[in-house]
């Protein structure tokens, strides 16, 4: 990675993603430069507590995101008795599992890929369950009726809603055009990248910039916006990932 100016990654993603990437990236001499995504804005529990005690007793939860975790499983396992330890806990990726762990949660389950499809399919495998749903508005409801077609019960909660963040800076725009290597963590960031450049810019970060997703979904994102250069990283533990991401880093300054 020799160049004059040290190996810059740019992280486009939520709040708390892909944390303890930072040290391991600094420590192999590459920059990171983290720039916000979305900005959760939980909605009140008693928007949706009363839908949740009158829904059955559940025996699983899934949860896509950290966010999730603090707009709704937390404000639910605070003021309510009906989580039973029994309940297991489906989360799709390993900052979210996380996130449940240090709620004290300690049947985290996750699939053996990353993403939402991969839980819908690890569920499937199974008997037919009684589903807790926590999501943003933005991710809509095709995860609950993916489960509901193969036989499960769902409640179907959004706890949070997705705001888009302020314009870039100057200097965000210098740090996008400037990168090595663009890491974007779901196709609604993409889709908000897309939306905050203007068409030129984006075109030619879409022509220059090699990207890395961490899974299918957001590799058929990226083609769709036109990315020339994208690689699948799926999300493990944070040495494994942030050793792929220097492997990328470097191809990339190849």
């Amino acid at each position: 990675m020799s160049s004059h100016s040290p190996p810059t990654v740019v992280l486009l993603c939520a709040p708390g993603t892909l944390q303890g990437i930072d040290t391991g990236l600094r420590r192999a001499g590459a920059r990171l430069v983290r720039l916000s995504s979305i900005e959760p804005r939980p909605i009140h529990p008693t928007t949706w507590m009363d839908r949740l005690k009158r829904f059955p007793e559940p025996d699983t939860v899934v949860v896509t995101s950290r966010a999730a975790v603090e707009a709704g499983v937390r404000p639910w396992k605070q003021g309510s008795d009906q989580v039973p330890a029994s309940l297991e806990f489906w989360a799709v990726g390993p900052g979210t599992a996380q996130a449940l762990r240090q709620l004290g949660i300690r049947r985290v389950r996750r699939p053996s890929t990353v993403g939402a499809e991969a839980a819908t399919k690890a569920l499937g495998r199974g008997t037919p369950r009684t589903v807790v749903y926590f999501r943003s508005d933005l991710a809509g409801p095709r995860l609950a009726r993916a489960l509901r077609s193969q036989g499960h019960r769902v409640v179907d909660l959004v706890v949070y809603r997705v705001e888009a963040p302020p314009p870039f800076t100057a200097r965000a725009r210098a740090e996008l055009s400037k990168g090595d290597l663009l890491v974007v963590t779901s196709p609604s960031g993409l889709s908000d990248l897309r939306r905050r450049l203007d068409r030129a810019t984006f075109s030619r970060l879409a022509r220059t910039t090699p990207l890395v997703v961490l899974g299918e979904r957001s590799r058929r994102s990226a083609r769709g916006h036109g990315f020339r250069h994208t690689s699948v990283v799926p999300p493990s533990t944070t040495q494994r990932f942030t050793l792929r991401l220097l492997r990328e880093l470097r191809h990339a300054r190849a």
